[in-house]
């Protein structure tokens, strides 16, 4: 049987030429492979990983909200810390909304840092001088009940614009519309 098929002109074309079907077939599949990996490996991309941590403080303490009482308005103290090993960017926002007869802003004096943007602001190492930036926020509320405003902070590299999360929204200055009835001061909390 075996001379038959040796011997047969149609076998002999037909073996040789899904042999060498099937060559070029590798051999395209192995040359286009060993393309894409050369390009790719040309064209690597560095990726750093790890976590950026923050350190936000209310008056000292650490902490994430703001706690109003009713018919009071209270100065808060919030520091953000870079406690990272690296020059990192900041933001820090409330989330969702500020009830009806509440206002809450920042309030800009000579002690206190410019008011960050939206895109976050860069912070040095902690072990060096401006690792940290102090804000005051006043906040007056006119309703009787408690209020508690959280908020969140934005971390990124420094070459990285933050932005806000949908539910999340920036400080405006502090402005005491004259409109406002003022609140007795028997009524001013001290925290």
């Amino acid at each position: 049987m075996k001379r038959i098929l040796l011997n047969t002109k149609v076998s002999k074309i037909y073996i040789i030429s899904v042999i060498l079907i099937t060559i070029l077939l590798l051999a395209s599949y192995y040359s286009y492979a060993m393309f894409t990996v050369t390009k790719e490996k040309n064209n690597a991309i560095s990726i750093v990983t790890g976590t950026l941590d923050y350190k936000l403080e209310i008056d000292g303490k650490e902490g994430n909200t703001l706690t109003i009482p009713g018919e009071t308005s209270i100065e808060f103290i919030v520091t953000l810390t870079n406690p990272n090993n690296r020059l990192t960017r900041f933001n820090f926002y409330y989330l969702n909304e500020i009830p009806d007869n509440v206002t809450v802003g920042y309030i800009t004096d000579c002690e206190t840092n410019p008011l960050p943007e939206e895109i976050g602001v860069n912070l040095e190492t902690s072990k060096s001088i401006g690792s940290s930036n102090k804000y005051k926020i006043m906040a007056e509320n006119n309703s009787h009940n408690e209020v508690v405003i959280e908020l969140g902070v934005g971390v990124g590299l420094d070459y990285n614009d933050l932005s806000l999360p949908s539910n999340g929204h920036l400080f405006k200055e502090y402005i005491n519309e004259p409109n406002t009835p003022e609140l007795d001061t028997n009524m001013i909390a001290v925290k």
